[in-house]
């Protein structure tokens, strides 16, 4: 797995960018790395999740379990908001099905978005 992250202090945006072949462990990984954030724990930064270059390897039951773990998560998440970049079109029905459950579960607003441009409008409203 690739992973990069960068933050944007000014507009308060976390961007993480995720490439290759990507599991519900790695994206378990990447979750932990954000929760040791201050900026994204106590700050109330949105993120941009960029997996343009990455292909999901996990069936519809394991984003169901990263949906339960975000629950756990309920304080940290509810009312911010997540971008997520996605080229291909299996991977933007896996991702639709988690928006959706997601945000019921948390209130973490989750949006699937084609370019990181309109993602970043999208979190910068």
């Amino acid at each position: 797995m690739g992973i990069s992250i960068y933050i944007d202090h000014e507009n308060k945006i976390i961007h993480y960018t995720h490439s290759g072949s990507l599991t519900r462990a790695e994206i378990g990984d990447a979750w932990q790395r954000l929760l040791k954030m201050e900026e994204f724990t106590k700050r109330k930064y949105n993120l941009l999740s960029d997996y343009s270059n990455a292909s999901f390897s996990m069936e519809l039951e394991e984003a169901d379990m990263i949906a339960d773990f975000l629950a756990g998560l309920k304080e940290i998440l509810n009312g911010k908001k997540q971008a997520l970049i996605i080229s291909d079109p299996q991977n933007v029905a896996l991702s639709m099905i988690f928006e959706d459950r997601v945000s019921r579960k948390t209130g973490f607003i989750v949006k699937v978005f084609a370019s990181r441009q309109s993602g970043l409008n999208w979190l910068m409203k």
